[in-house]
């Protein structure tokens, strides 16, 4: 069933078996016995300059905050011209009114959207289970939907194009309908990495399943984040309305004396540090919550024996949770910085489009720039993620982590970002279907519970189940990413006949390797 040990030292999925200095690891561990090494988490605290740094930044935006709502005044806002004052009466009326139909709506119809979450979380367990058990079948189901989808709206415009003799629409149907033959040579093309992709997230769900305290988790951070916005939001506001000099105005009468007031501009200012600390503290959330998952499922997966079941009292995710909050967070603080200020200059360029919206030429470039900077967002965030899961399995500092685990998954790169795609795509389809079944059931509630069909009960609904499916998937994506480093760590530390992976998603990789080797010699 194996192949030779000299071939699968080094984590190597597609024939790439270059010697080099890759056997470090397993040389140590088998040195010694050749007993399985587990992952070694450092205990010491990281990139400490980064959390003095972060924890600064927190306490100066309470500080901000605090003295925003001491002194703010935020009805002072609301103009007071007659005018519009009797417009905003008029519109105030409306409002209020309909805010109250709403509020009406919903506490008839309360029962029937309690119902709708409980059935979107039943809906998202059984979409994970049946993830597991049928995961060939839901991704190239999902990616035959795909296609299909491409090719009806190749056909549509086609045929729209040629009722109303538009050449251009004609066009766009001809190239969408040569874009469905080149997805279905993709999809032929890269079916060993589609394989590859169905064995990672059969072994994510695994470990998922198995530590279900990620959820818990996951919630928390949920809370937290939604917490937070409230707060900066409110902070904000308030910040804004800080009063300044009063003017009076006089109109020539005693009796017609306005009362003119001015806010304070200056303190305006500290909106920018605001913002930044916004973007900070958010990207930090989420290193937490990416950093919380990787730990725990790359615990269950160095802490199980051959059968796949894990170790009697191995650590959850709660333990991953406090990690994070502790000595890995200066690292995850070091992380979400190179993010939030990547976020920070876009917000300034998009304040500074605005402001020279006139002049084409400046508006020219700073678009240039926000397309750079969006681009090296993008691949920045790649690659904090498996720096974060790095972090997770051994506690190391953010740029050594970053470094080994780029080093690691550079060798199969091309396996990686395959998968992210092709992942990316099967999670938020099952995020739409998850969306519409619930506002499926919702409406079929209504109907046959003779109610009438309201639109915010079942937009809801739909949202809820959208978020329920998003955070879900949101575990899973992180999940299979950090399956994958698991499996090159493993490889490299234990070597190929002493492996932590489940047998059958090895056997798949052995044969990938294998079919790759032989079209490499075949082709020399």
């Amino acid at each position: 069933m194996w192949a030779p040990e000299d071939e699968y030292k080094q984590p190597l999925l597609y024939g790439n078996n270059s010697s080099g200095n890759n056997n470090n690891n397993y040389s140590k561990n088998n040195a010694n016995g050749g007993g399985k090494g587990k992952i070694v988490n450092e205990s010491k605290c990281n990139d400490i300059l980064f959390m003095l740094l972060f924890l600064a930044t927190v306490i100066g935006m309470i500080v901000v905050s605090s003295y925003s709502f001491r002194n703010g005044q935020p009805q002072n806002l609301i103009p007071t011209n007659q005018i519009i004052e009797q417009l905003g009466n008029t519109t105030e009326t409306v409002v209020i009114g309909q805010l109250q139909n709403a509020v009406a709506q919903l506490k008839q119809d309360k029962d029937i959207l309690i119902y709708s979450v409980i059935m979107a979380v039943a809906l998202a367990a059984i979409w994970l289970e049946l993830l597991k058990r049928f995961t060939r079948f839901f991704i190239y189901a999902t990616l035959c939907l795909g296609v299909a989808l491409v090719a009806v709206l190749g056909i549509l415009f086609v045929m729209l194009g040629r009722k109303e003799s538009s050449e251009a629409t004609q066009i766009v149907g001809y190239c969408l309908a040569a874009s469905t033959l080149l997805l279905i040579c993709v999809i032929v093309y890269l079916k060993k990495n589609i394989d590859l992709t169905c064995a990672m997230y059969t072994e994510t769900v695994r470990g998922i399943q198995n530590r279900p305290s990620v959820f818990g988790t996951a919630f928390i951070c949920i809370a937290v984040f939604l917490g937070f916005i409230t707060f900066w939001t409110a902070s904000s506001v308030y910040l804004f309305s800080i009063p300044g000099e009063a003017v009076i105005q006089d109109s020539g009468s005693s009796e017609h004396t306005l009362l003119n007031l001015h806010f304070n501009t200056k303190i305006r200012n500290l909106m920018y540090f605001m913002i930044f600390a916004f973007f900070w503290v958010t990207a930090f959330i989420s290193a937490v919550f990416q950093h919380t998952v990787a730990g725990a499922v790359s615990n269950w997966y160095f802490s199980r024996d051959p059968t796949g079941e894990s170790e009697v009292g191995s650590p959850n995710a709660f333990t991953s949770l406090g990690r994070a909050l502790s000595t890995s967070l200066g690292s995850l603080a070091f992380g979400s910085l190179i993010i939030a200020f990547i976020e920070f200059m876009q917000a300034m360029l998009a304040i500074s489009k605005n402001s020279n919206s006139e002049n084409k030429l400046v508006v020219m470039i700073i678009s240039c720039l926000q397309c750079i900077l969006g681009c090296i967002e993008s691949i920045l965030r790649w690659v904090n993620k498996f720096g974060y899961i790095y972090v997770a399995m051994h506690g190391y500092s953010f740029c050594t982590s970053t470094k080994g685990c780029f080093d690691l998954i550079s060798r199969n790169m091309f396996s990686a970002v395959v998968m992210d795609f092709i992942g990316s795509f099967v999670l938020l389809l099952g995020k739409i279907l998850g969306a519409a079944a619930s506002a499926l059931f919702t409406t079929s509630v209504l109907y046959a519970s003779g109610r009438s069909l309201n639109p915010l009960v079942i937009g809801l609904s739909a949202i809820f189940a959208f978020c329920i499916f998003n955070l879900f998937s949101h575990i899973i994506g992180i999940g299979s990413d950090t399956i994958f480093v698991c499996y090159l760590e493993d490889l490299e530390t234990n070597g190929p006949n002493n492996l932590y992976i489940s047998p059958d998603l090895h056997e798949l990789l052995q044969q990938e390797s294998e079919n790759s080797n032989q079209n490499k010699s075949q082709v020399v």
